[in-house]
Parts: C-alpha cells; structure tokens; sequence
C-alpha cells in the first residue's frame, strides 16, 4: 500500500525515475463520487490499508506526520489504496512540531501532541481515526476554519460522534473514533492496526462491545531508531518551503523502495524527487536533504506572482472560472448579524445591485502605504456593494488589522473589524457570492482546497452567508476552501506594501497573531 520505486538516475543528461504508475484519485475525490460520505463497510476498508502502510513505515522508524484524505490514493480499478507522500516523514527520535517555524503536517488531522512539539507513531494513529471520521461522515472532525480555531479544537474538545451526523453510523464505530482521537496518548489506539480491527471488529458487532473493550495488553515492539544518518532523502510531495530530512535506516535503499511515497499524478514531485536523489549521490556539504523544488506557480489573478518565496501550491487546483449565476445581484439582503456593534453604521440599500461597471476602484489608506484595489463588482455585487457603503460611511476609519497569518497554507492580512482587537462587524450580514456560487449546495467540492492566489481580497466569515466587514488581503497564494467570497484584486504598490507588513513579521514569531508593527486602515476611499 506504498508506492515502489523500481529505479532512479540518469542517463544522457537526463534524470529519470522508474515507479509504478496508479490510476486514481485522492480519498477527497474518492468520497465525493460516493455521495459525500462513505458506507462503514467502504470506509473501514480504506482505514485498513492505510493502517497496513502505516504499521510498516513504523516499524520501518518513521512517522508519516502528514495523514490526511489528500495523501491517500485510491484507485480506480479494485479501490486499492495508497499512501502516499513521506515528504515531511521522520524517524521516531525526531519529535520536533516545526521546522525553520513552519507547522509541519495538516492542522485538521493533527495530534494534539504535535501542538506540545512531541510526536511518536501514535500520532499517525490519531491523525488515521480523523480520516476514518471524515469517511463516515464527509466532514473534518472539528469545523473550524483558523489555525487558533483547530488547535483549541484538538487540544479542548472532545472527539466528534460519527453518528451524531451521519445515519447508519453505529455507536460501535463511535467509540472507535473516541479512542483513536484520545488526547491522551496512553488511552489512543497503540497502533494503526489495533485502531483497523477495532474498526472491522465494531463492524461485525454494532453495539458496540468489541470496540469498547479493545484488545488489552501492549502494542508490538517497535525497532530501536537508528544512529548517525546513513543518508538523507527529500520530501517527494511538493512543499512551499524546504522541509527537514529525516534518517533512513541501515537499509536505506531498501527503504526508499518501499516507502518513499509518490505517484504519477503528481509529476512536480516526482521531478523533484528525482533532482534530490541523483544530486545527494554526489554528496552534501552539511549532510542534510536539499531543499525541495519550488511549486509550480499557478497563475494569480490579473498575473499576480505568487510572492516573496517564489513558490504556489502546485497540486491544488486554481479557483473556478467564474460563471455568472443566473440571479447575480438580483436581490441583495443585509438582514441583522447579532454582533455587538461598537460602530453602528445604516446596512446597505437591498434588492437589484447593478454588477456595472466590472470593477470599482478602491484605495485603502494604511501608516505602512496605500494599498490599491480593484473591486470584484461583476462577480460579487452584494459585497462590493456593502464595501462601497461601509467605506463612504467612514466605518474602516482607524480600524486596525489584527492578525497575520503566514504559514505553510499561504499568507493573508485580516483587516475590517471595528473593535479594539479587530473583531467585530456592521450590525448585518449577507449571502456568499463567487467562488461559493459556483457550487451547487452541499457539493463535496466545497469542503475540498483551492488556490486563492496572491492579489485577493477576499471576505472573512464565521460560517455559511455570514459576511460582515471584515476582510483579507492575500499576499501569498493560499490554499483553503472556496468559501471565503473574493471581494477583489490589490494593484502591483499595494502588494508591495503588504509585503512590507509580511516582512516586519508576526508577533511572537508565530504563525499567526498580531503585525509585530501594528497595522491601522486611516481610510478607505472609492473611485
């Protein structure tokens, strides 16, 4: 259930690589096909194959770290699967969160320990039962859209029950998740296996016995981690930053055939794989893996590079093409949000919003610089239209931009929010416009990632039509889901003056918090 590599190297100048080619799709697409959520039988039979690859790469001494339904394969002939991408994998002894202050691994599947900054295999194991969560109910175990939002999730709240949502879900399976997704580490699952056939075993028993009283005693022996590396293989998943190595077992090359993790389907990473390996046979000064190839970038709207670092999510698809719905600005709604308003403003004239002219420019005034926009009004009225009202009221005037977030997802500035911290909204709120628009309701599409690229403006919400005032300013290509309505573009002097903000850096060196030089709007003018 890896992907071999037969061979690799180089001939004529040109570097190649021999790996098995897999038809297929990710568990995402996977799932979708399947109505949105998967029957317990198919969903059980996913989590057993990847709990098989997930016992031997542990036992091998590596943590994969990055299970999620994006690094499962599944293919199209006999729904066989895969994993694949041991790009950010390292060995047991290696228990650090971050490297050069990159999260690394996806938050939504994250162990809670990973947050602490330790990590064995049982982190895998926590990360496989949130997978095994979204296959039964076509959801991520924890809503929450922000990195603050997760990770209190993971750390506070107790696991999700399949079945609260989903029907045919029994409580057997219920109490698989519970205990896979135990905070505590010495109550999870000891191995990705036990969770598998605790799994199977709730299947065959839906009341719930088998899975209450999983088998006791303890969990196979893993193989002591190695000493010195031996040599040091790069990530074979595409990554905007260059991650750790990790080191490889005596056995190296036989490693490498059986565990590294790619596929056809992702053919920048395969390139990259290759240029690592056939350049580390020449040796390394410092003995660590070279740093990964740059992501192909996806082109940005109005040709927006994708920033500072140069790179973009190669494998994650761009935003639709905007199809214009067939009651665009038709009739547009300002109904009463029950924020508290610190800043009371009149909502918006409703009903019909002209999507002419295409764009209306704007300009918004900061102590680092202006920043340019060029308003979306053919694709978004409703929320161009508020915009152009809350600015003629004066309601952005010495409103700070309270949180940067610049992570290994991309890389945005939230500004709009009328209190002190930045929060807050109008008093009103209002339906999601392009992308949402170009999904049907409740499609799977909508939970899955697209590339907001470098240049949007787009609206920041809480849940489904809850626009308000405030917005973000995407500086790096970001991936997320295509529910945050693009509001616009920002002009080439504006992107440069959010590269400003970016450069001077977050708060705390985190990943996300406060400007560490606070950011405040003094205007925003139309036209």
């Amino acid at each position: 259930h890896v992907v071999p590599i037969h061979s690799y190297g180089e001939i004529d100048g040109r570097l190649y690589v021999d790996m098995r080619l897999i038809e297929g799709r990710d568990l995402l697409q996977y799932i979708a096909e399947n109505g949105g959520r998967l029957s317990p039988e198919r969903a059980v039979a996913v989590i057993e194959q990847v709990a098989a690859a997930l016992d031997s790469a542990h036992q091998a001494g590596l943590v994969h770290r990055d299970i999620k339904p994006k690094n499962i394969l599944v293919t199209k002939a006999r729904d066989f699967v895969y994993l694949i991408d041991f790009g950010i994998a390292r060995t047991l002894a290696d228990t650090s969160l971050t490297q050069t202050g990159h999260t690394m691994g996806t938050v939504a599947y994250m162990a809670p320990e990973r947050f602490r900054g330790a990590t064995d295999h049982r982190a895998d194991v926590y990360s496989l039962a949130c997978v095994l969560h979204e296959c039964l109910t076509g959801t991520r175990p924890y809503a929450g859209e922000s990195l603050e939002e997760q990770l209190n999730a993971h750390l506070n709240t107790p696991p999700p029950r399949p079945s609260a949502t989903a029907a045919g879900v029994s409580p057997a399976l219920d109490a698989v998740v519970a205990r896979g997704m135990a905070k505590d580490v010495e109550q999870r699952y000891q191995s990705a296996m036990e969770l598998a056939e605790a799994a199977r075993a709730a299947l065959a028993n839906p009341a719930g016995t088998a899975a209450r009283n999983p088998p006791q005693g303890p969990a196979a022996p893993l193989p002591p981690t190695v000493g010195p590396p031996t040599q040091d293989y790069p990530s074979t998943g595409p990554s905007p930053n260059p991650q750790p190595s990790y080191r490889a077992p005596t056995h190296s090359r036989r490693l490498l055939l059986g565990i590294v993790g790619a596929s056809a389907l992702a053919l920048a990473a395969v390139v990259a794989l290759v240029i690592a390996l056939v350049t580390q046979n020449d040796g390394s000064a410092n003995g660590t893996a070279s740093t990964s190839a740059s992501r192909a970038r996806v082109p940005g709207r109005q040709g927006a590079t994708s920033g500072p670092t140069g790179q973009a999510m190669a494998t994650v698809p761009p935003l639709p093409a905007f199809a214009p719905p067939a009651d665009l600005g038709a009739n547009c709604q300002y109904p009463s949000a029950p924020d508290t308003v610190v800043k009371p403003v009149s909502p918006p004239p409703s009903g019909r919003v002209s999507t002419e002219p295409a764009e209306i420019p704007a300009t918004v005034s900061t102590n680092f610089g202006d920043i340019g926009i060029q308003l979306a009004n053919s694709e978004s009225p409703c929320t161009v239209n508020s915009f152009v009202s809350l600015a003629k009221q004066q309601f952005f005037d010495n409103t700070q931009c309270a949180r940067l977030i610049n992570s290994t997802d991309g890389g945005s500035l939230l500004c709009g929010g009328p209190d002190a911290d930045g929060s807050g909204g109008p008093g009103y709120q209002f339906a999601d416009e392009y992308p949402t628009d170009q999904y049907p309701p409740g499609d799977p599409g909508l939970r899955a990632t697209v590339l907001y690229p470098r240049g949007t403006v787009i609206m920041a919400v809480d849940g489904p039509n809850t626009n308000g005032s405030q917005f973000s300013f995407v500086f790096r290509d970001s991936e997320m889901q295509p529910t945050s309505t693009v509001l616009g573009t920002v002009s080439q002097a504006g992107l440069a003056v959010l590269d400003k903000v970016a450069e001077a850096g977050i708060a705390g060196n985190r990943q996300s918090g406060a400007p560490t030089n606070p950011v405040t709007i003094s205007s925003v003018r139309i036209g």
